[in-house]
Formats: structure tokens, sequence, C-alpha cells
């Protein structure tokens, strides 16, 4: 959470990014406002509780991943994948993702990857 690299990303013309934003913002306009409620109170909650470090507890980053998922079920897939391809359009993979994956362990992150292609399915399963 230190790393300025979040900062830097992405790293496209402002109005690119804006545009693509825009689809997320669509896409959360759209959401279950009880869901969104929900997300937002997980949120708050972690960021209370965070430890010197502004890392959450387990608990909470649970709470928070759950609540996501209910937010992305929530609206039809069809606006999902528009903000999956607004973003995809950067090509970020090809020169974020080998430099993302040199800060950490590789293992690590390719575990967490596949939990979140498991979490990704099934968010898609209860998704309308």
């Amino acid at each position: 959470w230190t790393s300025d690299v979040y900062a830097k990303l992405p790293t496209q013309p402002p109005l690119a990014v804006a545009k693509a934003i825009s689809t997320m913002l669509k896409m959360g306009a759209s959401m279950d406002s009880a869901a969104l409620k929900s997300g937002a109170l997980a949120h708050s909650k972690a960021i209370a509780s965070m430890d010197s470090k502004g890392v959450a507890t387990l608990a909470d980053y649970t709470a928070i991943n759950a609540a996501i998922g209910h937010m992305i079920a929530s609206v039809p897939a069809s606006q999902t994948m528009d903000v999956y391809n607004a973003f995809n359009k950067f090509s970020l993979g090809k020169d974020v993702g080998p430099y993302m994956m040199s800060k950490v362990n590789a293992a690590d992150a390719k575990a967490a990857y596949q939990a979140l292609m498991d979490f990704k399915d099934v968010v898609k399963a209860s998704q309308r």
C-alpha cells in the first residue's frame, strides 16, 4: 500500500482512462443498493481496523471480498464484461503484469490469481 506504483497506473491517456472509469461508474449505478451499502460498510470497518502498515484483518478482507462478489453478482454479466473490455484495451498485462510479478513471490501471486479465478466463477454462477 505504500508503493508509488499505484499512482503511476494505468499508463494511458487521461481521456481513455476516464472513459474506462465511466463504464465502472455505470456498473456501480446499476448495482443493488443493499449490496453497495454492505460493501461500503465492509470497507469502512476494514479501514478503521487496519494495522500500522495499512493491512486489514483477514476477517475484514474476507467481508470485503464477499461484499464485492454480491455487488458484482447484482448486475448483468454484460456490464461486468463492459468494464473488463474497457480496461483490457489498455493491455496492462503486457507491462504492468510482469512488473508487479517482479515485486512479489511468484508462487504466492499465482495462488492469489487462482483464488481470484475461483472467486470469479462463484460470482458468475450467481450473477443475474
